[in-house]
């Protein structure tokens, strides 16, 4: 029910019209294994931001066709810049529909010729356009940074890219993910929005 419901809400958004609020209230956290977590660290297509070796590491899984995800986008500069011993990691998860499928296979395409360490500029510019975002405005917008689209053409469609993605949804299934954004911070996953402040309170709590 959450992810038809989110599907739903961002339909909404993405058209145009008016949904609910984005909730202020954070999302309870649940213990995960530690095991599941540390898979999730190890796939292959995960980026990560921020301080190599963090005393916290905090996992966001995103949909680029999320409103949720891109207000979480829109922190994310701010949380790095207060959070200079966190490291931050980005899980595409495109569970929103078939634009999201193309548009994560495009960015994954970007992360796999140019290395993680220039998939954030891209990050942020997805989340900035407006309306649907997929295959065809993903690859655009990594053109328009210096990508080689006919390069990147062929690894969005690589064999590669399709089982980095089933390989994402595995890990979430597993983790009990069923929608975006969803956290994990140390051994607790939180599904649903966070706000700055709470996902500063929840990387506060991992330390403790």
């Amino acid at each position: 029910m959450l992810l038809s419901r989110r599907t739903l809400l961002a339909g909404l958004a993405l058209s145009g019209a008016s949904g609910p609020a984005f909730a202020q209230r954070a999302p309870e956290p649940q213990r995960v294994p530690v095991e599941l977590i540390e898979e999730t660290l190890d796939l292959p297509s995960v980026v990560k931001l921020g301080h190599d070796h963090g005393d916290v590491i905090m996992v966001e899984f995103f949909d680029y066709n999320c409103p949720w995800c891109k207000r979480s986008s829109q922190d994310l500069p701010n949380l790095l810049k207060a959070e200079p011993d966190l490291t931050y990691v980005l899980v595409n998860f495109a569970v929103l529909g078939l634009p999201s499928v193309t548009a994560h296979k495009a960015a994954l395409a970007y992360l796999h010729l140019y290395g993680p360490e220039r998939y954030l500029p891209l990050h942020l510019a997805l989340f900035r356009l407006h309306g649907a975002v997929d295959g065809a405005r993903a690859l655009a917008e990594a053109e328009r940074l210096g990508g080689d689209r006919k390069k990147l053409t062929e690894a969005a469609d690589s064999e590669r890219t399709a089982q980095w993605l089933k390989d994402t949804y595995k890990a979430g299934g597993s983790l009990g993910l069923s929608a975006t954004p969803s956290f994990l911070v140390g051994a607790e996953a939180y599904v649903g929005s966070m706000t700055l402040a709470q996902k500063r309170e929840a990387i506060a709590r991992a330390r403790a």
